[in-house]
């Protein structure tokens, strides 16, 4: 069985092992893809319910009704800005459904900051053993677009 993971972003679509931090690239806090953004938002890719937002904005967790644990991540290092540039519409315990807009952000704020990348990240927490996340898209993609599949 697999599950299809949708991108939350648009923009160009990467595998996880390519992220500009080891962190992320090294898998340390899960599996997943980052897309490096064409727009500003980022759109629920799962129906479920947000169990946190990141005090600076940079970040969401959502628990999704099949019990998946996915988190977005905007940017590396992305927390630095303190918030500034990001507008978070969701809060801790909201629930969700699969395309609603969960924030808008400043690629371009991340992009000149010389300690952030506007890498976008997307991470399924506490992968089934032997499972992985693998693309099934290359290139351009859409929000809600299917990206990926757990394996």
């Amino acid at each position: 069985m697999s599950l299809t993971l949708l991108s939350p972003f648009a923009g160009t679509i990467h595998p996880i092992e390519e992220a500009p931090d080891p962190v992320f690239s090294m898998k340390m806090l899960g599996d997943g893809f980052f897309v490096t953004p064409s727009s500003g938002e980022a759109f629920s890719p799962v129906d479920g319910e947000i169990t946190y937002v990141a005090p600076t904005k940079h970040g969401i967790r959502i628990a999704a009704a099949d019990g998946t644990k996915v988190t977005l991540h905007i940017g590396t290092e992305s927390g630095e800005l303190k918030g500034e540039g990001f507008s978070v519409f969701v809060e801790q315990g909201a629930k969700v459904k699969k395309g609603d807009k969960l924030m808008t952000f400043s690629p371009e704020l991340l992009r000149q900051n010389p300690k952030t990348t506007d890498a976008c990240i997307l991470l399924v927490e506490e992968m089934p053993e032997g499972k992985a996340v693998r693309l099934t898209a290359d290139g351009e993609v859409t929000p809600l677009m299917a990206v990926a599949e757990i394996a």
